[in-house]
């Protein structure tokens, strides 16, 4: 039982709280679903009972995970200038979504199948309105003097659950549906 709970005591509680965060992140990916606070502490280095030393409950470690992935995400965003062209915003932006939707999925699928919590319901939410920022700033010449739904219908274009329908077909594929949608909604 000693090496059950060696890990821990040779981390901080800092290193311990990021341990038992990134062990819930993989098994969301490899599992597909919502693992046991044991599963996560077996995965973690931990005991059981460590998990809600660091973690008031399993909102609080979902909160901080969903924090832990919106950190993973952002590492991927890279700015892109809205003085760019609109060929070549449009060809970044979806680059970068096909990026942020890769890492989001596994996880994601797994939320929304549990989303009956309120706090996950809200990271979800939370991230699209991040989307939806990141899209609006960008084309925000391209929407102005436009009908003031085009932002919300580019919005449902280009959005995660559009993009996993589309998974069935090839990346460079996906990726030239995102270009077309985002071409032909914003350049008309």
């Amino acid at each position: 039982m000693g090496t059950a709970t060696s890990p821990q005591r040779s981390r901080s509680p800092e290193q311990t709280r990021r341990a038992i965060t990134e062990a819930l992140l993989d098994l969301l990916r490899e599992s597909g679903r919502v693992p046991t606070a044991a599963t996560i502490a077996t995965r973690a280095g931990v005991s059981r009972r460590s998990v809600f030393v660091h973690f008031s409950d399993m909102d609080e470690l979902h909160v901080e995970a969903g924090h832990r992935q919106a950190e993973r995400l952002l590492a991927t965003v890279e700015p892109i200038s809205p003085a760019l062209p609109l060929p070549e915003r449009i060809s970044r932006f979806a680059d970068q979504l096909e990026r942020v939707y890769e890492i989001m999925t596994p996880v994601r699928r797994v939320a929304l199948a549990a989303s009956a919590s309120p706090v996950v319901s809200g990271l979800i939410n939370e991230g699209d309105e991040w989307l939806r920022g990141m899209l609006s700033e960008l084309f925000a010449a391209e929407f102005a003097d436009r009908d003031p739904l085009l932002p919300d219908i580019v919005d449902a274009a280009v959005s995660w659950g559009s993009w996993y329908q589309l998974r069935r077909l090839s990346a460079d594929d996906r990726r030239r549906c995102f270009r077309e949608l985002l071409g032909k909604l914003i350049a008309a």
